[in-house]
């Protein structure tokens, strides 16, 4: 059987990423970079098979499989399982399994408002030609909303006010078989169902309607340069002279600096200052807040209307993770009065606007920390932190190894570890679901829930996008929702998770995910790289849809790229035609679409710091950003003016190889949108409607609708 292996890191820049295991022999194998997802592929008999990956040196589980066990060492071992091709059950097998489990085992209910239900039924797939509910004596037809190698999943959204019974038909050929608290041939009785016994968990509506648009404040726009950057802070002191001329600075040594011209990206590849191959991660360009509010009528003509700021606090770096103050805008964005007018601005214009925020860690400027740092044990603030051994060097040594006195994220100096749990270190402490199993740090905690309510209340943000949110343990999450959503009932709370979410998802955690696991990565290894043929990408799509509840999956952030990632234009090497294929699937699809500032306009930028250059105000002289921008026009205008693109079912249809087809449904109504996949022309044979978008060129031929190579239809 083939099995894949992939990786995608959780900071950027080059990995060195390899993978060993008992079907490597224990020997190290390097997986391929491609362009920040790594991966690898086995021919693998059936068996079991434990294996390790090793990171920059670090060996550790694969973070994208959940099948793990104890090593001899300490440590974990991720495991994976390949069986020979099973015969699927037939009609009698099930029905003995069904009676059982009872019918608990392919029920779930999700109150996504008081009353209002969705009803999802799984059952073998070849097992069911159609799923009927029978509420209250009425039957009513269940819409199929997604798939696995094995299970149907239908859903249906009704109202149940009160203790109810609910019945399940399952109608296979020519037999019924009919589900409840008991099973039958013939009849059932109900299962009963009472909605008190069910949690509400609400998403806010405005989310699956909107597009999202990710702005990188330092290099989007400089509207004010009288801000711009001179390094007065304290914390600039030790970092802000430049190396002799002729010579570099030591390697990865520190050198913050200004670059007065905004199209200047060369060190972002290359820096001056350092020796070759090292890129500049210190410069700044001088966006700003007033810059954001000078070009909303740009976003707004786009189609924006939800916006996405990356961290906007103070902090000494370019891109803000590093926290000095998590209540303070960073003065060189501007005051919390401008961003307070910015998000006005923004309301009035029927723009959501969400914050980037980091809680795993502060940064090592952050007041806590530097007090820590001055006084040691004596500070009150010693226990917010994990700390090993005390005084630090000074000043640090340019090959200062951080891990030896504080627990940081990544082993990165810049952002010491926030200490949650005072009985646990990281990050054993992350895995604690139940907060009575903890020893709070209260004081840590509380300062961290009076910060997140400043910028709902005092600066009226309608959500946050959470940084690695699950290296902080699980029941700080449940408080922190408690907190949002009673401030603002409808604010979005989404996580940055890079792999299966299902866990998270719920009325305990997060509203969404950003959508790497299920998008991302399926859409660009199949559009962009080429990497997966159809039946994979379909199949890994219909496993996302079936990872979550129905209003969940309406509202993940379905995203080509982001500052953490190369840019999509990049990885397709200037392939105009394939990141058309790609935008045109993300604005079709279930989910929220995701626009990484600049990708509309076919920005390129590899590894960071590389993807996060200044955005190029100058692209109407670019015939091919001119192109690319109109067809985002093109597809969000189409979205927004069919509503099936926002909260239509979804379903592949079957087509030939060339054709990727699908449509967006609900009874009686339906949209099919159709892509050539292939370098060869292909015929749409059965033509379900007539044309309402189109992209390459598109004939009528006496067979059916011809498309060109790389062309696209949606069909009404």
């Amino acid at each position: 059987m083939h099995v894949r292996f992939s990786y995608q890191a959780p900071t950027a820049g080059k990995h060195e990423v390899g993978i060993l295991g008992d079907f490597t022999e224990w020997k190290i194998q390097s997986l391929q970079d491609m362009g920040g997802l790594y991966v690898i592929s086995y021919d693998l008999k059936a068996g079991r098979y434990l294996y390790k990956l090793i990171v920059d040196g670090i060996w550790m589980p694969d973070p994208s499989h959940h099948n793990r066990e104890a090593d001899p060492y300490g440590g974990e071992n991720s495991f994976v399982v390949v069986e020979e091709m099973a015969e699927l059950p037939d009609w009698e097998e099930v029905i003995a399994e069904a009676q059982s489990k009872g019918l608990g085992a392919f029920l779930d209910l999700q109150q996504v408002s008081a009353g209002l239900f969705d009803i999802l039924f799984k059952w073998p797939l070849h097992l069911a030609d159609s799923v009927d509910l029978t509420l209250g004596g009425i039957n009513q037809r269940m819409n199929r909303i997604a798939k696995t190698s094995s299970e149907g999943i239908w859903c249906l959204r009704i109202k149940l006010e009160e203790a109810t019974g609910l019945l399940f038909k399952i109608i296979h050929q020519e037999r019924e078989l009919y589900l409840g608290s008991s099973i039958s041939m013939q009849e059932a009785q109900v299962y009963q169902v009472d909605p008190q016994d069910y949690p509400v968990f609400a998403i806010p509506n405005w989310v699956q309607s909107g597009i999202i648009y990710q702005i990188f404040m330092d290099r989007f726009h400089n509207g004010d340069p009288g801000l711009n950057q001179d390094f007065r802070e304290s914390y600039y002191a030790d970092c802000r002279t430049p190396p002799p001329k002729g010579e570099f600075l030591a390697l990865n040594q520190e050198y913050y600096h200004f670059e007065k011209d905004w199209y200047a990206i060369e060190g972002l590849r290359q820096s001056p200052y350092q020796p070759e191959g090292m890129p500049d991660w210190w410069c700044f360009y001088g966006g700003d807040i007033c810059g954001v509010k000078e070009k909303l009528d740009y976003l707004q003509e786009l189609g924006v209307s939800i916006l996405y700021f990356n961290p906007l606090w103070e902090a000494k770096s370019v891109h803000k993770y590093d926290a000095a103050d998590f209540r303070k805008v960073d003065s060189h964005f501007g005051t919390a009065r401008d961003l307070q007018l910015l998000v006005k601005e923004a309301h009035s214009r029927g723009m959501r606007v969400i914050l980037d925020v980091a809680f795993n860690h502060s940064g090592e400027s952050f007041w806590a920390f530097q007090d820590c740092v001055l006084k040691g044990e004596e500070s009150h603030y010693w226990h917010w932190y994990d700390w090993f051994k005390w005084p630090l060097p000074k000043p640090l040594p340019i090959d200062f190894k951080p891990k030896e006195y504080y627990q940081c994220w990544w082993g990165i100096k810049d952002m010491p570890d926030l200490n949650y749990d005072l009985s646990r270190r990281h990050p054993f402490e992350n895995y604690i679901r139940d907060i009575g199993n903890a020893e709070v740090n209260d004081d840590l905690v509380n300062y961290i829930l009076d910060s997140a309510e400043w910028w709902i209340t005092y600066i009226d943000m309608d959500g946050f996008r959470l940084d690695v949110p699950d290296e902080v343990p699980w029941w700080f999450w449940e408080l922190f929702r408690s907190r949002v959503k009673e401030i603002k009932s409808d604010a979005w709370l989404v996580g940055e998770i890079w792999n299966n979410a299902r866990a998270w998802i719920s009325h305990r955690y997060f509203d969404s995910v950003m959508n790497y696991a299920y998008f991302n990565s399926p859409v660009l290894e199949f559009f962009i790289h080429r990497l997966i043929a159809k039946a994979e990408f379909q199949s890994q799509i219909e496993t996302g849809l079936a990872m979550y509840p129905p209003h969940a999956a309406r509202a993940m952030m379905n995203l080509l790229g982001s500052h953490d990632t190369q840019r999509v234009m990049q990885l397709a090497k200037g392939d105009l035609r394939r990141v058309k294929q790609a935008v045109f699937f993300q604005m079709t699809f279930i989910g929220t679409p995701h626009i990484y500032y600049g990708d509309e306009i076919a920005m390129a930028g590899g590894k960071d710091p590389d993807n996060r250059r200044p955005f190029n105000w100058q692209w109407e002289s670019d015939s091919t950003a001119r192109d690319l921008r109109d067809f985002y026009l093109r597809c969000i205008s189409l979205r927004k003016n069919n509503q099936l693109l926002i909260d239509g079912d979804f379903e592949f249809l079957d087509s030939s190889n060339g054709l990727l087809i699908y449509r967006r449904f609900e009874p009686g109504w339906q949209i099919t949108c159709v892509v050539n996949i292939s370098s060869r022309k292909q015929t749409l044979r059965e033509t379900p409607g007539e044309i309402i978008f189109t992209e390459g060129k598109i004939s009528y031929g006496a067979k059916g609708y011809v498309l060109e190579p790389y062309a696209m239809c949606v069909l009404n």
